[in-house]
């Protein structure tokens, strides 16, 4: 479902939860009070022709469980690709709360974007991620020698992407 903005306080509890579940995030749970809080995720999916997010919910708790998103810049030259990124509760993975994320977010690009294509960034010892993308038909077209520094370490990526154009 699309987030909304009565979602915000659960949604960055959410943040706060899964920063500290893995290290596949870009972004370190320290770090989560200064880039987010309640008045920057209210304004998410403000501009729905540049950034869209869904959220998955517990049907019981109503606590937010996954976050997708997909961005875009609007000038011309960009128009036509998005980028996308996706985390789910570690309680919840294998629970097919990943796919229904990333099915929103593709019917989101191809449907009412009527974009080109996605792009995503993932490590490259992420084979249970990678291997989601490729089921939905992302392939990988490039490695990055250092897409995050964990620990004082630098870890390799990989680009991939789903041509939406048919």
């Amino acid at each position: 479902m699309p987030f909304e903005k009565l979602d915000s306080k659960n949604l960055l509890g959410y943040l706060k939860k899964v920063s500290l579940q893995t290290n596949n995030l870009g972004i370190e749970s320290q770090e989560i009070s200064a880039f987010f809080n309640v008045e920057k995720i209210e304004r998410f999916n403000k501009n729905s022709e540049a950034s869209v997010s869904f959220v998955a919910k517990n049907d019981e708790t109503g606590q937010i469980i996954g976050l997708a998103q997909i961005t875009r810049k609007l000038r011309i030259r960009y128009k036509n690709q998005a980028e996308f990124a996706i985390s789910v509760d570690k309680e919840y993975w294998g629970q097919h709360f990943g796919s229904k994320l990333i099915e929103a977010c593709i019917n989101q690009a191809a449907s009412k974007w009527r974009i080109d294509g996605l792009y995503l960034e993932v490590l490259s010892d992420n084979q249970r991620a990678i291997g989601l993308y490729q089921k939905y038909g992302f392939k990988v077209v490039g490695d990055l020698p250092i897409l995050l520094t964990i620990s004082g370490q630098n870890k390799p990526g990989k680009i991939m992407f789903k041509e939406l154009k048919k």
